[in-house]
């Protein structure tokens, strides 16, 4: 049989026989302390195989002596243990019978680059030479070719590079001018992600509004309740109470909000349409200008409910269907004399939640709709700061399948909103059922841990650089880590994400009480 070079080091070996497996392996040669392996086989420029003699993770960086441009970066991208063991032997040693075993631990390593002397990350031109040692990456060769570095006034900092001390900070430039996708299955930890990244918004002095269905962002008003610092992250506990303001189509469920309504005098026509949940301008709009028309003459501070009397009594399908749909609208109670106004709603440097717990889900759409309007709207014409809108739940509010009242604008902010400086941040746990036209607009995207298969062949259609090892680990990720592509960052990396400054509101509802 075809055998890498053997493995070193102390044998051991899981279940209860261990003490009867016999390892054996090549002791003929001495290496150095930091020397972890060799490279072997067939090379190619991006992509080596290697036999390791120290354990080592998948997702490690390594590093190769390369003859023309000194140290480069690799990382370790997938694992496996190569032996002659087979069925017989194994059955031999479950009944007691002593069997060596001749096994390697074997790796394949990505190529990630070197820096050049004009700063830019290449490549080599010749593939390593079969046998070249390969070291484990120290953290100023890492640093550098990552581009792990301080970004000052334009960085947030989430966390550290997996296994290191090295921050990882994210260009707020990139985040608002390319959007941002937060994903990861439910109880992944995506809320408490995008909690850290506003807090970082925050502390930037960032606008920010976002859509909350759950109502869990106000808990960015408090510090968390661990006081003091965090010794390995270097957080401290910090409150952002006087950059929250929170608004809400239903203060009786959530009274910590200001109500949130919309003016109906100040509402064009082709906008009350989208209220009204009616999509076919072409058919609705003529008459609904007339119903308009007829009742301003003789009420000049009229309601929807003079509007549902206008549209009384008219004939055939449109006339019902206005009617009807009229009937919706002032239901819903969103339209009002005086509207919440766009001074109040926007307001530099703060985040303005939009709290939805417990308004219904078509409610929710017409509110999603018609803020996003006329934020994408007013930041064209430079009537407002830029700003991140950030959508929780963004796949029921863009769809991949079915429609949303809401859908439309949302997809015209994914491929436009960047011209304006309005940035768009989806979150959401089922990445296979958000619109995948918006999902690809979404040029950095955090992921936490993902098991769905269409979940993760969705992420995998959306995310250019992402390899098969790191699709796989995706769905092991321990919780608290995340695979960040993009914000500035040329290669994905392995993020541990730092502790909240404030209080988490997205804990799970305990059931059973643990006394």
């Amino acid at each position: 049989m075809e055998r890498a070079p053997a493995v070193g080091g102390p044998a051991t070996a899981t279940g209860g026989f261990a003490s009867r497996v016999m390892l054996i392996t090549d002791t003929s040669a001495e290496t150095p302390v930091d020397e972890i392996g060799r490279i072997y086989g067939d090379v190619g420029l991006g992509r080596f195989h290697l036999s390791l003699t120290k354990p080592v993770e998948r997702g490690d960086y390594l590093t190769v002596e390369d003859e023309l441009h000194g140290a480069v970066l690799c990382q370790l991208d997938d694992l496996r243990r190569k032996s002659d063991l087979d069925i017989e032997h194994a059955d031999l040693l479950g009944h007691g019978t002593d069997t060596p075993i001749h096994q390697n631990l074997l790796g394949v390593a990505r190529v990630v680059g070197y820096r050049d002397g004009q700063g830019l990350v290449k490549l080599p031109t010749i593939p390593f030479r079969p046998g070249a040692k390969v070291f484990l990456a120290e953290e100023p060769l890492i640093a550098d070719v990552l581009g792990l570095k301080h970004r000052g006034n334009v960085g947030a900092y989430v966390g550290l590079l997996r296994n290191h001390s090295l921050r990882i900070e994210l260009d707020i430039n990139q985040l608002v001018q390319r959007h941002v996708s937060v994903l990861a299955k439910t109880g992944g930890g995506k809320s408490y992600l995008l909690g850290v990244l506003i807090e970082e918004l925050l502390r930037h002095k960032v606008t920010c509004l976002i859509i909350d269905p759950h109502g869990e962002y106000g808990s960015l008003r408090r510090p968390a309740e661990a006081n003091g610092v965090h010794a390995r992250f270097h957080v401290e506990a910090q409150g952002f109470a006087q950059q929250i303001q929170e608004f809400s189509p239903d203060v009786s469920l959530n009274p910590t909000a200001k109500p949130l309504t919309f003016s109906l005098r100040n509402i064009e026509p082709r906008d009350l349409l989208v209220f009204m949940g009616l999509t076919n301008v072409k058919s609705f709009l003529a008459p609904l200008k007339s119903i308009l028309e007829a009742v301003a003459a003789t009420h000049p501070d009229f309601t929807v409910k003079d509007l549902v009397h206008a549209a009384e009594g008219g004939e055939g399908a449109i006339a019902e269907t206005l009617h009807e749909r009229l009937e919706y609208l002032e239901q819903t109670k969103l339209l009002g004399p005086q509207g919440t106004s766009l001074a109040e709603l926007v307001q530099k440097g703060k985040a303005t939640l939009i709290n939805l717990r417990g308004v219904a889900p078509d409610v929710q759409e017409l509110v999603v709709a018609r803020i996003a309007s006329t934020l994408f709207d007013n930041r064209k014409k430079g009537k407002i700061p830029p700003l991140f809108l950030v959508i929780e739940e963004a796949h029921n509010y863009a769809p991949q399948q079915g429609t949303a009242t809401c859908s439309r604008i949302l997809k015209n902010i994914a491929s436009e909103g960047r011209k304006f400086g309005l940035g768009l941040c989806c979150v959401t746990q089922r990445a296979a059922r958000i619109d995948k036209s918006v999902l690809s607009q979404c040029n950095t995207q955090l992921i936490l841990q993902v098991t769905n298969p269409l979940d993760l062949k969705a992420i995998a259609q959306s995310i250019e650089g992402l390899t098969e090892g790191m699709t796989e680990m995706i769905q092991s990720l321990p919780v608290g880590v995340a695979l960040v592509t993009g914000g500035g960052y040329h290669t994905p990396l392995f993020c541990e994400v730092r502790p909240r400054a404030t209080r988490h509101g997205g804990e799970s509802v305990p059931i059973v009480e643990n006394n």
